[in-house]
């Protein structure tokens, strides 16, 4: 049959959770779908010293081809990181994307949700289309999410409020900077085109209120009764930071989750990302309405917003994925980094129970592909083939064959330079870390090219950054997000 393929392996793990291995198998699969996973035959037989796993999916991503760094954004508080990385210049959306898409590719990553950063909302259509292209050309699954926001440009509050919190020099800049925001029905109808796209298991929509305090009332039932009609999954920011805490408890004394509840969005097509600051009663609800929850731990610890309560999440059997949310903790997009990250932070002290390398696993693989909206974390037949190939030579070489526990080294060892390759639906991704369906290296060298005529900009308006960030910072201080 000219379109099957079978790959070898010495070990692969073909679900995380329950753990379930096997040694010395071949996995065929056809039309992007596993056809048998079965032992060895020939024992004889040479066979590479690879693990399958099921392919790796970032539940909550930007997309950032060009980190932030890059441009002049060092890390800081959430609620002035985010207004820094508006100094991103208007550089070609394809190239960005494809470039994410390819990092990502190389780490293991077979699907991401992509919440898009538009620069101009009156492209965000165009923009939209040259992501898709960028996600057909790398080939790993994309769940796009359209943004949607209609207040609160600068903080948890009306603009006119924190221009006036400003010194008038920082105001008028400040002022002088902020694009018109579309409206409500300009942007449904923007969502609506986009959701009408041509869509394949590698390009998917997803509908994006931006997080509960950047949507209007008006907004979030919009988005609720479109989410209803076209029947797609809708991703929102939530509980990021202590401050959005602190606003939404003022702003919604009867909880924000029993609003969501009432607009009709709490249920399973919903994913929120971060929920650093949920409660144990909130972790319960979103279990009970099959909610997804996305844990962004490093960008969690590098924009000081905290550390997610993964153990009352568990508790509650809430369903959660891994996020990379574009600032991976070595901004390399290395989610076995991630993971690693993740579980140990939440492994517990002592004998106290704690969170386990393999749930953590799972949720990298089989809740972040549910959150994509697609099939995959199991290597069985009927199941999507999309799965990695990881090189244990490196995390193996100190060690004598009887006491190899490959689940164990994989946890402790194993990172991104050691994915041999990527197969999504069937299609070989990447091969020995080369990216085949895209020119890495050309699209690296001309996103650094395309920033070049403006690092003159972005280097004398760090000044007039510097005196915006002071004044957002006293203005959280002084409690101006919670004086509505």
């Amino acid at each position: 049959m000219k379109n099957e393929q079978t790959i070898s392996a010495a070990y692969c793990i073909s679900r995380h959770d329950p753990l379930a291995m096997q040694s010395r198998v071949c996995l065929t699969h056809k039309d992007g779908i596993i056809q048998a996973l079965e032992p060895q035959r020939t024992m004889s037989e040479s066979i590479p010293n690879h693990a399958l796993l099921p392919a790796f999916a970032n539940a909550h991503d930007h997309g950032r081809g060009l980190k932030t760094l890059a441009y002049g954004v060092a890390d800081q508080a959430v609620e002035t990181w985010v207004a820094g990385t508006y100094t991103l210049p208007p550089i070609d959306p394809y190239l960005v994307a494809a470039s994410a898409f390819a990092n990502m590719a190389q780490n293991g990553i077979g699907s991401v949700v992509h919440c898009h950063l538009s620069r101009d909302p009156e492209k965000l259509i165009e923009e939209a289309a040259a992501v898709k292209k960028a996600a057909e050309d790398v080939g790993i699954r994309v769940a796009f999410v359209i943004p949607l926001r209609d207040r609160h440009r600068l903080a948890y509050a009306d603009d006119e409020k924190v221009l006036a919190s400003m010194p008038k020099g920082v105001a008028a800049q400040t002022l002088n900077r902020l694009k018109p925001i579309p409206s409500i029905n300009a942007q449904i109808d923007a969502a609506r085109t986009i959701a009408n796209f041509e869509q394949s298991d590698v390009f998917k929509v997803q509908l994006g209120p931006v997080g509960i305090e950047w949507c209007s009332a008006k907004l979030l039932e919009r988005i609720s009764e479109l989410a209803h009609e076209l029947q797609i999954r809708v991703h929102m920011h939530m509980l990021e930071s202590r401050y959005q805490r602190e606003w939404i408890d003022k702003t919604y004394p009867n909880g924000i989750l029993q609003y969501l509840d009432q607009l009709g969005l709490l249920n399973e097509k919903l994913t929120i990302a971060h929920g650093t600051w949920l409660t144990p009663q909130e972790c319960q609800l979103l279990a009970d309405r099959n909610v997804t929850v996305s844990i962004n731990t490093s960008s969690n610890l590098r924009l000081r917003s905290g550390i997610a309560p993964l153990k009352a999440l568990q508790h509650a059997n809430t369903r959660f994925a891994i996020g990379l949310d574009a600032l991976a903790l070595d901004d390399d997009d290395d989610i076995l980094r991630e993971v690693r990250l993740t579980q140990l932070l939440h492994a517990g002290v002592g004998f106290e129970p704690g969170v386990m390398g393999h749930t953590v696993m799972h949720a990298a693989c089989c809740n972040g592909s549910y959150a994509t909206g697609n099939a995959g974390g199991r290597l069985e037949p009927g199941q999507p083939a999309n799965f990695i190939a990881l090189n244990l030579e490196r995390i193996s070489q100190d060690l004598h064959a009887p006491l190899i526990d490959i689940p164990s080294i994989i946890n402790a060892r194993a990172s991104g330079q050691d994915i041999e390759s990527l197969v999504v639906a069937g299609k070989t991704v990447t091969h020995r870390r080369k990216v085949l369906g895209i020119d890495q290296k050309a699209v690296s060298i001309a996103l650094h090219e395309a920033i070049r005529p403006h690092i003159a900009s972005l280097y004398s308006g760090r000044d007039e950054f510097e005196a915006y960030r002071k004044s957002i910072e006293q203005f959280y201080r002084d409690g101006g997000h919670l004086n509505l």
